[in-house]
């Protein structure tokens, strides 16, 4: 049996399958492209040639012949947050999200997974001929990536942001609808105290945009988040759940930016006896349900990855394609959903707030 090594380097060329064939290599060619009929090849030589490729199994240089071409119908996609963590269901749910929808549009897609290269050298690989366009996940929008993708001919979609400098299509969630309706849901349901869980370190651009529309549209409903209750995610969740709820007048709601977050406070809140929802209703972001040891479904909004994936991959083709019309920066609708994690104020004392749709 031979040895990996030697496979490789005993792969069959053009040469050797004109050479068994009696053809030239330019027959040969044409017979394996589909284009013998076009020259009037006989059938006698299209089936010798067909013969001898598959007797020294032949296999094309698909990227020799996708180079050649123009195309090598791979999209690539990377993550600007530049790291990946094991069962996160988050990427796990949008990777697959797009590798389905590539496919669907005729794509292979190529995930990037080396998050030691420096912005220049990650920009030579993505730009380098490997793919015919890429989508970006969620760039700051100072990522020097950027600045590098906007000098290249390589078409761009951003998913799950926009580019500041209006250059790259982008799609994402309707978030400032997804924050009204969380909103309205803690509103409707009598809270008036809300405590946030948010990334007070600075390292996700989402978590402070959600906050900041949260507190906007309580605000409109006439609640004020304090200072003092929007809390680092990065704190122990049972320090901070003992902060909050000893205060004389505790949270009743506690919002968190993602629902990794969520869960893990749900399963906190188990531990130290916190009754969920009758003391305290947690919410969420992005609708999907992380392992964990309690027993809710937290309250969220529901973000359809599928159809986030789908619309990027569609929209990267369509620039792909020569697309040459006005800026596209596409929205996807959100929902909310109650879960199990969302009930009334207790006690509810003061009326209840509504925020107009």
């Amino acid at each position: 049996m031979l040895k990996y090594a030697d496979r490789q380097a005993e792969r069959t060329t053009l040469q050797e399958v004109a050479t068994l064939a009696g053809v030239s290599i330019s027959t040969v060619s044409l017979v394996l492209a589909g284009k013998a009929g076009h020259r009037r090849i006989s059938e006698d030589t299209h089936a010798r040639v067909k013969k001898a490729a598959e007797e020294l199994n032949y296999a094309p240089n698909l990227l020799t012949r996708s180079l050649r071409r123009g195309r090598t119908h791979v999209l690539s996609f990377y993550s600007a947050f530049r790291y990946r963590e094991e069962a996160d269901v988050y990427m796990d749910t949008l990777s697959s999200a797009i590798e389905m929808a590539g496919g669907e549009a005729g794509y292979d897609i190529l995930v990037h997974c080396n998050f030691n290269r420096s912005p220049k050298e990650i920009y030579q690989f993505l730009n380098g001929g490997l793919a015919d366009g890429l989508i970006l996940f969620a760039p700051q929008e100072d990522d020097p990536l950027l600045t590098m993708l906007r000098k290249s001919a390589l078409p761009v979609v951003i998913l799950n942001g926009r580019d500041p400098g209006r250059i790259f299509p982008s799609v994402a969630d309707e978030v400032e609808d997804g924050m009204r309706q969380i909103a309205s849901a803690l509103l409707a349901e009598g809270h008036t105290r809300i405590a946030v869980l948010t990334d007070v370190a600075g390292l996700a651009r989402d978590s402070h945009r959600r906050v900041a529309l949260l507190r906007k549209y309580l605000r409109i409903g006439g609640v004020e988040v304090p200072d003092k209750w929007i809390c680092a995610s990065g704190e122990d969740a049972t320090v901070v759940l003992g902060k909050l709820m000893a205060e004389p007048e505790p949270p009743t709601a506690i919002y968190c930016w993602h629902d990794r977050l969520a869960y893990g406070v749900l399963a906190t809140c188990d531990s130290l006896g916190i009754q969920v929802p009758e003391q305290l209703s947690i919410v969420g972001y992005d609708g999907l349900h992380w392992p964990s040891a309690t027993r809710h479904i937290a309250a969220s909004v529901n973000v359809n990855l599928p159809t986030l994936a789908r619309m990027a991959v569609r929209l990267l083709d369509d620039y792909i394609n020569g697309y040459e019309g006005p800026l596209r920066e596409e929205w996807v609708p959100v929902s909310f959903m109650a879960g199990t994690s969302l009930g009334p104020a207790v006690p509810c004392n003061g009326a209840i707030h509504e925020l107009n749709s």
